[in-house]
This record gives structure tokens, sequence and C-alpha cells, in this order.
């Protein structure tokens, strides 16, 4: 299921019958999948230690599929805003705070609302550097989901701003985002893979000397390989906030970012609420300035 790009997720039962639900987006997307479970089911190797084969009817239930609904509805009426650093990150329908910056935001399918602490992390990273900035700040928003990362860096005064993501639903819902706060002419949406050498040249355009901050919550696993893709893209004391990994997983993140190209500024945690729950973790990675490169950093640096 993971080359469908309409499956949604899964949802395990308890009881005396277990059972395995899939979410998909289009019904299209439920028939293939379950007519590839028909084909595994019926393939030699699913009988393997076993003296006759799967039956296929035993291994798969194609129910009538359910009727639209808005998943996210119920989330919009609990959602009563968040603060994070200086923002208040609210809907439309909830009065800003006196004293926060207000950020507006309806909570829809794209990841962001400010409430998960990865996105908090970074944002308050961001913050802190970008209040200390003495010259135009150039942003890349890698994996932009609602675009909450995008628009802060706007407001707090970056220019211009980058966000890339994948899903079309996510670059829909984060230029929603950038309209609702005044800032879409600031923030270049586009949809893709950050990998896809055809946006190279447009970032280049962008940010000719490389972005000062390049933000990336992401997974472990992208993390991983993800300093080949920041490599050329960031300018000699700049900085990659990223975030989206667990604290277990912090060392093998950062170790994939090389010490002699960059420095670890800061790293956070997000302690957990209650025993059991994971720690998330996130960090400032600073590039290191070539020594031909001094004055630049005077100038624009941090």
């Amino acid at each position: 299921m993971a080359d469908e790009d309409d499956f949604l997720g899964a949802s395990e039962s308890a009881g005396d019958e277990e059972r395995v639900r899939l979410w998909f987006g289009s019904e299209g997307a439920r028939t293939r999948i379950a007519a590839r479970f028909r084909e595994l089911a019926r393939s030699p190797a699913s009988g393997a230690g076993s003296e006759a084969p799967v039956d296929p009817g035993d291994a798969l239930r194609l129910p009538p599929p359910e009727p639209p609904r808005d998943w996210t509805a119920p989330y919009r009426d609990f959602f009563r805003g968040v603060r994070t650093g200086g923002f208040f990150i609210h809907p439309p329908h909830v009065l800003p705070e006196p004293g926060l910056r207000s950020l507006l935001l309806t909570p829809g399918p794209a990841f962001g609302t400010g409430t998960h602490p990865t996105t908090r992390m970074v944002l308050e990273s961001l913050e802190e550097h970008l209040r200390s900035r003495r010259s135009r700040t150039r942003v890349l928003d890698i994996g932009t989901g609602s675009g909450i990362l995008a628009v802060a860096a706007a407001l707090l005064g970056a220019e211009p701003v980058a966000a890339l993501d994948r899903d079309p639903i996510a670059v829909r819902v984060a230029a929603e985002t950038a309209a609702a706060n005044g800032v879409a002419g600031t923030i270049r949406l586009r949809e893709g893979d950050y990998r896809d050498p055809a946006l190279a040249a447009e970032l280049r355009a962008l940010a000719p000397a490389g972005f000062d901050v390049i933000l990336a919550n992401l997974s472990a696993d992208a993390l991983t390989d993800f300093w080949s893709f920041a490599r050329p893209r960031l300018r000699p004391g700049g900085r990659v906030l990223v975030s989206g990994f667990l604290h277990g997983e912090a060392s093998r993140v950062l170790d994939a970012f090389p010490p002699k190209e960059l420095r670890t500024v800061e790293t956070r945690l997000e302690l957990p609420e209650s025993p059991g729950t994971d720690t998330w973790a996130a960090a400032v990675l600073e590039r290191r300035t070539p020594p031909g490169d001094r004055n630049e950093t005077a100038v624009s640096g941090p």
C-alpha cells in the first residue's frame, strides 16, 4: 500500500475477532488493494507452513464503501487555538489573544496546527532565530503541510519564503493559510518532491546565494539523507531546523549531518506529558563558514 496515494490509514479492532480496517480516499484505490490482497491469498507462498492454502474469502472482506464524510469537522469544533512562542495559532472563529502574534489556521487534512511537539519546537527555534536577524532572510520550508511554518516565517519578516509539498491537498491548504494571514504574495508554494531536479532551478532563482534557513519537519529516515539536498541550497552561516524524530532516533539523525560542515547550535526535547508517551526531538544546525567568507557572515549572519 506504500505506493497507493489514496491510502489514508488503518485501524485494528480489539476483541474476540481481530480485524484490520483499511481506509482509502477513492473507490478505485480500495478495489485495487482488494485485488492485490486476493492475489496474495491465492499464491502458493500464502499457504507456506500449512496443509491448505488460505481461502481468499477468509483473508479479506470487502464491505460496501462508507458514505463520504468530513473527518476534520470534529477537530475543527474542538480546536480553540494554541500558544506557541510568541504566536497564538487559532481558527477564524476564535478571537486573538492580546500580546501574542495572531496566526489564522483552519484545521484540515494537512499536517500542522501547532499542537504537535515537532511543529512547536521548529516554530520556537525559527522565531528566536528570525528575531535576531538584521537583514533579509530567505526561508525554504520542506514538507510544508498546512503552511504553518512558512506563514510564521513570512509574518516574522522573512522574504522570500519557498514552501514545497508533494501532496496537492497540502499545497491547497497552505495557500489558504497564507491568504488568510495576508502573506500569499511572500510565499512561493510549489507541489512536488523536494528531490525532484526540476525544482532545483526555481529554488536557485529565488536564492542564488543559498537560503538562510531551511525548515525540515520530516521523518527520521528522510532526515538521514537530507543533507545531500540541503548542502547546495544553504548558504554559509545558514541554518537547518530539523524535527520529526524521536529522542531515541536523534543520534542517527544528527550523525547524518557531517560535523565538519555543520555545528549543532541547539537541540530541543518535548518532555512527555504522561509515562509511556514518545519524547520528540528537534535541532538547529548551522553551516560552517569558510575562512574566506567571514565578511559576509558579519553582515547577514545571526
